[in-house]
């Protein structure tokens, strides 16, 4: 039996291109793509990531890709500030979703004295990872630091 190298590298570049679509999340026909984000607010100077500061509780967080102006998810902290926001889209996002998507939070926060009393808070968001689902694809996000704007 012949060997031939061109049928080998012709293989191998089939099974790199499968492997980039499935970890680039590019849904197979039929079905949708999640975007799962977490993360927590807390009682801390916006722009500082403080892992042991309180969590805020009854806090409404959204989630926005054109900077606030459309919401497509919100939430509600929990007693601990742990937020968890899921939007499902049946397209895939353009690249650099994390860098414009992201969560919002208006002031004042009663509960917190440390925030500014007007403005609103902007967390970026941070990619994880992409896992599989039952309904497809999951970009799995997380809360950054968050940034006082206007």
């Amino acid at each position: 039996m012949a060997f031939y190298p061109s049928k080998l590298i012709l293989s191998l570049l089939f099974v790199v291109a499968t492997a980039a679509s499935v970890a680039h999340s590019i849904p197979v026909v039929g079905q949708r793509l999640s975007l799962s984000v977490t993360g927590r607010v807390v009682c801390t100077v916006p722009g500082t990531n403080c892992t042991t500061c309180p969590g805020i509780a009854g806090v409404n967080v959204t989630l926005s890709c054109n900077g606030g102006q459309t919401i497509l998810a919100q939430a509600i902290t929990t007693r601990g500030g742990l937020v968890h926001l899921i939007l499902s889209v049946p397209v895939v996002p353009p690249f650099g979703l994390s860098q414009q998507c992201m969560a919002y939070v208006k002031l004042p926060i009663a509960n917190c004295h440390v925030f500014p009393l007007t403005g609103i808070l902007r967390y970026p968001l941070t990619f994880v990872n992409i896992t599989v689902g039952i309904g497809g694809p999951i970009i799995n996000l997380i809360l950054g630091a968050s940034v006082r704007v206007n």
